[in-house]
């Protein structure tokens, strides 16, 4: 096809025509400036048979004003419109990409049946950017003009080959100004797959949620594959008005519940419960999109548009290159939308043959039949062999002439010498004289000696028809006198249609052979399922009794995925706990039950020191012996009160013992005010360490939790310089209910999503307000969501019967100031609950022995805090296991004093500074089922190289618990 011919169209050249629309066409141009400088551009023309209505050339005048004095980065510039010869037109930037709906249905045809989540979300924030900046667009009266675009779509954002996101087309946008006046009341424009639902029922009084509305929906396009509402016009509208459409999980399983909560909210049927503006929207994907991908840059967009539109660019002269790095990317999105085992169909190429074209001929896979296409004509009635060897049938012979057979019932001829004559109806012969016996032609000798010509493998049986007819020679008297000694001659039956002959005697005699062989078989076959089934139940037998009788007194370890294991101890006679169960006896012990190839849990407790616990996987039954180095417990330091000597202090018996066993004695002293204390020999020296010595509980504090002693001191009192901060849930967890916290009873089995608005100060000062909170859900769903932060941002809340929400506070509620409120809302259908966090009632003050502090950090220095993916434990269980903590970073400013809440994830990597002290703690309902801990690595990287860090943090040797 030839080249369109450029025209000139005032300052303009119009080079090619790009679209055409209801109301415009578009033209890719070039404008000719002064001493030849030349921009491309696009030029929008108006219809021509719009141009004589007045009151649409006043709108699209005015509009195109109001478009052009807009400047962001996210809508397409226009800068320029008038009349040329009585066409008016539009100048805008020309976008160097394509058009969103364009990419979603290149990137299907690549094998991606969705858009890639991460992508989606950084082009719905772009779009809402754009969208945002319009509706707050101002005059030159400095009043906000009101601006809804009315048609936002896939086809009316632009992504450039750079990765730029761009909202073209406000024509048909509505100011609220004299503008209004001139459209057509009850007019619906725009594409009705993306309506609001105002907007479907022809109200005027429409704004800027209205473009909040669509902008979800393409979001639901993208992340989906499809739009939430398809067919035609008459069928979508009443689905629209009833927000009858599926979740964006129905299509796409893949999708996240934040993700679908957010769609969800932007496309609420009722105004008032969207987002009120396109900018909250768009932080709502951006907190998606950086929480779970932090390494996204938009760059990825710029790949993706090289490798899908690679022919495009090469057509302009531009490079397409796309990184390996970006392949392995795609090639990983191509797999999580389509299932390995089905294949997607690639695109015909320019060489390949159309669709429904007829297959080659030289395919492998589709043969002729044999004369079907080489001009042969398929056989007459006459020439087609018989399926069997009935005698009386015509056969061919292989000169392809019409013979007779040989026909029992019919007369013959004598014939002379060796051979005879066929009656034929050419040449009647004389009468037919009686015919003696046919011969048994069972025997092959007899068929040897009157038919020397055939071929003896022709004859091998005479249960199977031959492929080739064979004439059979009629059988004279001659013949019969000639016959071997020893074979005697069978008689003849008439049966009314024909003479019986030995070949039905023989074929008859073959099928009561294979009756019988049928017969056995059958026979065989039952009784091998008589004993098979027989044996089954002797088996099964066997296993229940095996399992009820035998196993049942039987330890578990007789499994067989089980393995042994050595375990020593330094020092010796320590407590073995194997995934929850005791284990008997003590270090050095060979402990039975091990599971190969499964998880398992070993906890060594010894009085005066600290837990060992350790996770473990092993791949084999053989094991190498474990090692557990016990850490002592720090003793108490040295106090200047004199210590209490028990030996003077009068004792009883508090119960009776046998005599030799330890007496456990009840003790009064000046100290403790006279009230009596029992005191037990066996565990005086466990008291300093904080532990019992009694062999069948688990080893649990004997001092008073709210005044602990310097021993226990340690575990929640961490100084710095340290390269290790231990957490441990046994000791550092805080037990919610206990606390004065903003509550809410929930349903279970509901999901909520729950937001903050508004801020409370916990100091004074500026800068020290701030709206988040930390929520805890108690239920039995997994324990690492049951606690986290609250924030403006939306957060879902499953099995959840109770919610507490607070925040940390270790300065007193006297200089708390401010409330936020938390609502909850269940579906877009309920409406919403809330509650009020009130800084002077629901501050908590953790107590010492709920959490662990680290002090000494310096505010000028920057630490490097990396959580170590460890076993701990907040609940027994497979919902137990914890991979998260809440801490709370304080700094020394005193103008500028702010406690900042973090969570801290096993296996990742924090940067802290300008912090003083650092209190850690999980959120909990009771501490009893508490185990195991985490270990945060702590490196001073303030004057620390890249290189330094990583040595640094390589060399960190894990300390053993």
């Amino acid at each position: 096809m030839a080249e369109p011919t450029p025209q000139q169209f005032g300052k303009y050249v119009l080079l090619s025509k790009i679209a055409a629309g209801g109301m415009a066409v578009t033209y890719r141009a070039r404008m000719t400036g002064a001493a030849g400088v030349t921009k491309p551009c696009v030029i929008k023309q108006i219809l021509p048979h719009f141009v004589d209505d007045t009151d649409f050339v006043e709108m699209f005048i005015g509009e195109a004003r109001l478009v052009a004095s807009m400047s962001h980065s996210n809508i397409a510039q226009v800068f320029d419109f008038g009349e040329v010869d009585g066409q008016y037109f539009i100048a805008m930037e020309l976008v160097q990409g394509q058009p969103l709906s364009k990419v979603l249905r290149r990137a299907a045809r690549a094998g991606m049946t969705c858009f890639p989540e991460a992508l989606a979300l950084h082009v719905g924030s772009k779009l809402c950017d754009g969208l945002d900046y319009a509706h707050r667009h101002v005059g030159e009266d400095n009043v906000e003009m009101g601006l809804v675009h009315r048609d936002v779509s896939p086809d009316n954002v632009l992504i450039s080959y750079e990765g730029e996101i761009k909202v073209i087309d406000f024509g048909i946008a509505k100011a609220t100004s004299a503008v209004e006046a001139k459209t057509s009341p009850g007019t619906l424009k725009g594409k009705y797959p993306y309506f609001s639902p105002e907007q479907a029922q022809g109200r005027q009084d429409l704004d800027a949620r209205t473009d909040v509305y669509a902008a979800g929906v393409v979001l639901y396009e993208m992340v989906c594959g499809k739009r939430p509402y398809e067919g035609e016009f008459v069928t979508v509208l009443p689905r629209i008005l009833t927000g009858d459409c599926l979740p964006p999980s129905a299509n796409n399983p893949s999708v996240s519940p934040d993700l679908e909560t957010v769609i969800s909210h932007a496309m609420a049927m009722e105004r008032e419960s969207r987002y009120q503006t396109a900018k909250e929207l768009s932080e709502a994907l951006v907190e998606l999109l950086y929480r779970d991908n932090p390494r996204f840059t938009p760059a990825l967009l710029s790949q993706l548009m090289a490798y899908l539109f690679a022919e495009e660019l090469m057509a302009e002269g531009r490079k397409a290159e796309v990184s390996t790095a970006f392949k392995e990317q795609i090639s990983q999105w191509q797999l999580g939308t389509v299932e390995p085992s089905a294949g997607r169909a690639r695109p015909l190429s320019s060489g390949s043959g159309q669709v429904g074209s007829s297959p080659r001929a030289s395919s492998p896979g589709l043969r002729s039949k044999p004369g079907s296409d080489s001009g042969a004509k398929p056989p007459s009635d006459g020439a087609r062999r018989p399926a069997g060897s009935s005698p009386g049938m015509r056969k061919v012979t292989s000169a392809g002439s019409i013979r007779r057979a040989t026909n029992t019932g019919m007369p013959r001829v004598e014939s002379t010498g060796s051979g005879r004559r066929p009656v034929t109806s050419e040449r009647p012969g004389p009468p037919v004289p009686e015919l003696p016996e046919e011969p048994d032609t069972d025997s092959s000798d007899i068929i040897k000696t009157m038919m020397p010509t055939v071929v003896p493998a022709a004859l091998a049986t005479l249960a199977a028809p031959l492929d080739t007819p064979v004439e059979t020679p009629a059988v004279t008297g001659q013949s019969m006198t000639t016959q071997p000694a020893g074979v005697s001659s069978v008689a003849r039956t008439y049966t009314g249609t024909g003479y019986r002959t030995s070949v039905d005697e023989a074929r008859e005699a073959l099928a009561r052979e294979e009756a019988e062989r049928v017969a056995k078989q059958q026979k065989a076959v039952k009784q091998m399922t008589l004993y098979v089934f027989g044996s089954a139940i002797v088996m099964l037998f066997i296993a229940l009794f095996y399992h009820f009788v035998i196993k049942s007194d039987a330890p578990d370890t007789s499994a067989s995925n089980s393995a042994t294991l050595w375990v020593t101890s330094k020092p010796a006679g320590a407590k073995v706990k194997l995934n929850g169960r005791d284990v008997v006896g003590k270090t050095p012990l060979m402990v039975e039950g091990v599971l190969v190839g499964e998880a398992n849990t070993l906890v060594l407790t010894l009085p005066g020191h600290l837990a060992w616990t350790r996770r473990f996987t092993p791949t084999s039954m053989m094991m190498e012996p474990m090692n557990a180095e016990l850490q002592l417990l720090a003793t108490p330091p040295p106090t200047d009160a004199p210590p209490v000597v028990a030996a003077p202090v009068e004792a009883k018996p508090v119960d009776s013992k046998p005599v030799g066993e330890a007496q456990p004695v009840v003790a009064t002293g000046p100290d403790d005010g006279g009230i009596p204390v029992k005191v037990d020999p066996a565990v005086v020296a466990a008291t300093a360490t904080g532990t019992t010595t009694d062999d069948d509980e688990d080893p649990q504090p004997l001092v008073d939790p709210k005044e602990p002693s310097a021993a226990l001191r340690e575990l929640h009192e961490v100084d710095y310089p340290t390269r290790l901060l231990v957490l441990r849930p046994m000791y550092n967890a805080a037990p919610i209910p206990e606390y004065a916290t903003a509550t809410i009873d929930l349903n279970p089995g509901t999901s909520y999503s729950v937001w903050t608005q508004g801020t409370a100060s916990l100091a004074e000062g500026r800068g020290t307000a701030s709206g988040t909170l930390v929520y805890f859900a108690e239920g039995d769903g997994p324990v690492d969501g049951s606690f986290g932060l609250l924030s403006a941002s939306t957060r879902t809340i499953k099995n959840a019967r109770k919610l507490h929400v607070f925040a940390v506070d270790d300065n007193g509620p006297e200089d708390n100031t401010g409330s936020i409120r938390v609502v909850i809302r269940q579906s877009a259908y309920v409406p919403p609950r809330s509650l009020t966090f009130e800084a002077k009632e629901h501050a908590v003050q953790l107590k010492p022995e709920h959490q662990v502090v680290l002090r000494g950090l310096n505010p000028r220095s920057t630490y490097l805090f990396t959580v170590r993916d460890d076993f701990a434990e907040l609940r027994s269980g497979a919902n137990g296991r914890v991979r998260q903590v809440l801490c709370i970073e304080r700094g020394t400013s005193p103008s500028s004093v702010r406690t900042s809440h973090r969570m801290l994830e096993t296996g990742k990597r924090y940067q802290v500074t300008d912090t003083e002290d650092l209190r850690c703690f999980f959120p909990d309902s009771k501490r009893s089922d508490n185990q195991g801990a985490l270990e945060v690595d702590i490196v001073d990287a303030t004057t620390l190289s890249r290189k330094e860090r990583a040595a640094v943090l390589r060399g960190s040797r894990r300390s053993e618990r």
